[in-house]
């Protein structure tokens, strides 16, 4: 008898020389659009090993507008849909020992980070059992998070104390706080509708986001931090049931899939994506990138002092030693 899925998985079968033969469709639930790197190339990758791996007897379907950014844990968690991706931060005081992956200081690309912060969940953070109902298939970050505004800044970050800046969740909340920042907080796919409509003048956002969500059309300058200026928590979820009423052999491929390796090549992804962004960008809408130079390295560094002991405390209320944590994701890095 084969055990049925809940939600959106659907099993069909079908009769084929006299034996039943169980198909199990799996439903991605995404966000942003369909040329984001998420869309294009991971869950396409995500739909190639499975499909490959159970020879055939998986397949993965994308699907969007099924929930808006901030609600996709719930439509994985309750079963509407089977996978997503989701950013920690979209859904405050749930998720608290993500924010070790974004803190200020943390330098590396997306594939560097995400390695590292997938091998600090398995050995730290899982412990803390934040993602209910759902599998964590792996944990990632986008690529350097940059300061990108309409207007060139004149001074630097002391520039933005009093902006109004799209922040986006999770740690980057309380840089933007530290800064002076006046934060508006909206989904990544309202970011352009807020700047061209002038709540806000300009965003925390890495490269790719500058062709994937066409903001490089009204922000026209980019600053880099060197030294890790923050970065952003995702995660890649699959409904517990669904995980569950997989055969062996199809549960085995998502074993085989998940974990440090799939957020190496996740990363990766991402990384190449700040690659294109960042050329489509200079080339199509003459942005400009300015590189902090060490007194503004020194400004930004003293005014987020406070939130790693902040983050580690955090995390220590969760149950994990933040401070060890830490140390190790840093130590991966190295």
């Amino acid at each position: 008898m084969i055990k049925a899925i809940k939600g959106a998985s659907a099993l069909a079968l079908v009769l084929a020389s006299g034996a039943a033969y169980a198909e199990t469709n799996l439903t991605v639930s995404t966000w942003a659009g369909p040329n984001h790197s998420m869309n294009a190339k991971v869950f396409p990758r995500i739909a190639e090993i499975l499909e490959s791996c159970a020879g055939g007897d998986m397949k993965v379907k994308i699907e969007y507008g099924l929930a808006p950014p901030p609600a996709q844990y719930d439509t994985v968690r309750d079963g509407v849909a089977d996978m997503t991706w989701i950013v920690h931060g979209y859904t405050p005081g749930k998720f608290v020992t993500t924010k070790l992956a974004e803190l200020p200081g943390i330098p590396g690309n997306a594939e560097q980070i995400s390695v590292a912060y997938q091998m600090t969940h398995e050995k730290y953070l899982a412990s803390a059992g934040e993602a209910k109902g759902v599998e964590v298939l792996t944990n990632f970050v986008h690529g350097p998070g940059l300061l990108n505004t309409v207007d060139p800044l004149d001074n630097g970050y002391a520039s933005i104390d009093g902006m109004k800046l799209r922040v986006g969740g999770g740690v980057a909340n309380m840089i933007g706080s530290a800064l002076g920042v006046a934060g508006v907080n909206v989904p990544a796919p309202a970011v352009y509708e807020t700047i061209a409509s002038g709540v806000a003048d300009g965003v925390f956002f890495p490269a790719e986001t500058l062709f994937a969500f066409k903001t490089a059309e009204l922000t026209k300058y980019s600053y880099v931090n060197p030294d890790g200026m923050y970065t952003t928590s995702f995660g890649l979820i699959m409904n517990s049931d669904t995980y569950d009423g997989l055969s062996d052999a199809n549960r085995k491929c998502v074993d085989d899939m998940r974990g440090v390796e799939m957020a190496r090549w996740v990363g990766k992804i991402w990384d190449e994506a700040d690659a294109v962004g960042l050329k489509k960008a200079t080339a199509d809408n003459g942005l400009q990138t300015i590189e902090m130079d060490a007194d503004q390295r020194a400004y930004y560094k003293d005014k987020t002092s406070g939130i790693e002991a902040a983050v580690i405390a955090e995390v220590d209320g969760a149950g994990v030693d933040g401070a060890e944590a830490l140390a190790y994701l840093k130590s991966q890095l190295n």
